[in-house]
């Protein structure tokens, strides 16, 4: 009994840690350190224990090797052991021997193999440590020379084709405020990066368009989808190829300082403008409708007329400088009359209201011979040569009087009459061909030892009030046939008014239309025959202005009305792209016309081109006209 409970009592004390109770009991004992030691492989881990008694025991665990672990350059392996109680310990390292060494495809990386002892392999990926780029002479060749840790180093050579550059345009900078300085210092123009090829080393070997006549922007590469898509350079400030009609020098004028002024006094387009005082155009003064003005002579303060707002077209133009400043617009009408006939008057007010900036002329049909007068009605007498840039002719065969009766529903001139005053009419045209096409004209009481020009001028002539096809209107017909008036001739229609996309218009009951002849129809446009006066409120040589009709069929309307506008807008054309000629000026805006503003647009059958021609003149695309141009 006594040897069992020694034994159990000695048990105790090694189990316990510490033991306290009544006289005779045995001392704890505890541990004092542990000493942790692995086998040469690492595959075995021992663990000693010493306790506060002096005695030590010994335990042994046996490892399970793992995933083993790898040097940088793979050359080394480790083998990697873990043990039941969570830990892990690596074991012998084994030196590899490199089997085989390879290059990614671009030669960045580095591969190398490495065999070892217990029969297996490994292969490291080594990213280069630095590079350095060579290109050849010929710009396109690429050498790069990659460094690695090890020492080595690896070149890779390849093409590198060139970056075709699309252009990119800057778009034109405006001041804040026009009154100070000129607009040369004022306004900054667009620019428009070239099309070129870039190599990869920076170097540009070749330049495909740059906007010089030697190297024009093709519109296509402008305007790569379409006149209104994302990124269209529609204003390069540049020469410009189009498909058919070859080069347009697209570069900037000059911008009129006073543009936003004029702008201003019509409250940016929301409201008519009173001339500051009466106005003396040519052989009459046009005043307001009041009392004491329909007497008033010329410059009378408080009598000045009023002028209906223009379109916002106009308006935005005036706003950027576009005035027509520096164009000569010469009103070919029937000046001198008797009675003096507020016509010449209407025909260069509706003109000048679009091209403020312009100088104007007056010249009449009445002779083959005429003087040609200043504004204020006067001969000219300059010495100078005077550049006529457009010229408005808002007049044509008098078809009623020459036929013997009106053109009516009832009793329609017949196909046979029109063909026999168009051929009645040709003398008269050749006059006015040849005057037209003068290059250095003075008329016979002129002084000075100048002469005007007319040879580059657009001709916007007006298409007639007769309701029938516009080849049947003599001039229009013979203009059209002359190879030297039909480049630069406009043949203009009359709408009831301007039309917008919001509120769109339709040809004038009145007015003669494009009509089959393919000529014709391709020069001919569309815009407002109304007058620029409103209810009646002025007065030309004291005759009140009769206000036109809200639907513009009635009252003081025609293509004589409709033919200026356009006038105007080639003025305005020619200011800002100050190197086209009177027949660019014309294609231009013949391109630029649009159906979207009329009625017809959203019908199924669309507008027809033998009614409207190209359609309604867009003063706006005229200005921006790349993608447009034919």
């Amino acid at each position: 009994m006594t040897r069992i409970f020694t034994l159990i009592a000695v048990l105790a004390a090694v189990t316990l840690s510490a033991c306290s109770g009544g006289g005779g009991g045995g001392a704890s004992k505890s541990i004092t350190s542990q000493a942790v030691s692995y086998s040469i492989d690492g595959a075995t881990k021992t663990t000693i224990t010493s306790y506060s008694d002096g005695s030590s025991d010994s335990a042994s665990l046996t490892g399970t090797l793992t995933t083993p672990s790898y040097s940088t350059d793979g050359s080394q392996k480790t083998l990697v052991y873990s043990f039941n109680d969570g830990t892990t310990h690596n074991g012998a390292t084994l030196n590899g021997t490199l089997t085989n060494k390879t290059y990614s495809a671009d030669s960045s990386q580095e591969f190398k193999t490495y065999s070892f002892s217990d029969n297996s392999s490994y292969t490291a990926t080594l990213q280069s440590t630095g590079f350095q780029t060579q290109w050849g002479s010929d710009h396109k060749t690429k050498t790069i020379t990659y460094s690695f840790a090890d020492g080595n180093s690896r070149a890779y050579v390849t093409t590198v084709q060139p970056n075709t550059v699309v252009p990119v345009a800057t778009p034109a900078a405006y001041p804040s405020d026009w009154s100070t300085g000129n607009s040369i210092g004022s306004v900054t123009p667009p620019t428009t990066a070239p099309k070129q090829d870039v190599y990869g080393d920076g170097v540009v070997k070749q330049v495909w368009e740059d906007g010089t006549a030697a190297k024009p922007f093709q519109q296509a590469t402008l305007t790569p989808n379409g006149a209104t898509g994302t990124g269209a350079i529609n204003d390069p400030n540049a020469f410009v190829t189009a498909p058919t009609k070859g080069n347009y020098d697209l570069h900037w004028g000059t911008p009129d300082p006073a543009g936003p002024a004029y702008a201003a006094n019509f409250n940016q387009g929301n409201s008519s403008y009173t001339l500051p005082t009466s106005t003396k155009i040519f052989d009459a003064v046009l005043t307001s409708n009041t009392s004491g003005c329909l007497s008033a002579g010329d410059k009378v303060s408080g009598c000045g007329a009023i002028l209906s707002t223009p379109s916002s077209e106009v308006i935005d133009a005036w706003n950027k400088g576009w005035t027509g400043k520096g164009q000569n617009v010469l009103i070919y009408d029937d000046i001198g009359a008797s009675p003096i006939s507020p016509h010449p008057a209407t025909v260069e007010t509706i003109a000048y209201r679009y091209a403020w900036g312009s100088s104007f002329y007056g010249m009449t049909y009445r002779t083959t011979t005429p003087n040609i007068h200043d504004l204020d009605g006067t001969v000219s007498t300059t010495n100078n040569t005077v550049p006529i840039n457009v010229m408005n002719m808002s007049f044509g065969a008098n078809l009623a009087g020459a036929i013997g009766r009106q053109n009516t529903s009832a009793n329609p001139w017949t196909t046979q009459e029109l063909l026999a005053q168009r051929t009645n009419y040709q003398t008269n045209y050749t006059n006015i061909a040849i005057f037209i096409s003068n290059s250095s004209y003075m008329g016979p009481n002129n002084i000075g030892t100048g002469g005007f020009n007319f040879s580059d001028a657009v001709l916007v002539k007006a298409a007639g009030n007769d309701q029938i096809d516009a080849q049947y209107e003599p001039l229009v017909y013979w203009m059209s046939r002359n190879q030297n008036d039909v480049l630069r001739l406009l043949v203009v229609g009359a709408l009831t008014n301007v039309g917008t996309t919001a509120a769109p218009v339709t040809i004038a009951t009145y007015s003669n239309v494009a009509g089959t002849d393919s000529v014709i129809q391709s020069r001919f446009l569309t815009e407002s025959g109304k007058s620029p006066f409103g209810s009646n409120a002025d007065a030309y040589n004291g005759a009140v202005l009769q206000s036109s009709s809200s639907d513009g069929n009635s009252g003081n309307v025609g293509t004589s009305y409709a033919a200026p506008r356009v006038a105007g807008y080639a003025a305005i054309v020619r200011q800002k792209f100050s190197n086209l000629t009177s027949a660019n000026t014309a294609d231009i805006l013949l391109a630029t016309a649009r159906y979207d503003t009329l009625s017809c647009y959203t019908t199924s059958s669309g507008c027809d081109k033998a009614i409207y021609g190209q359609g309604e003149a867009s003063l706006a695309r005229a200005l921006a006209p790349v993608g447009y141009l034919r």
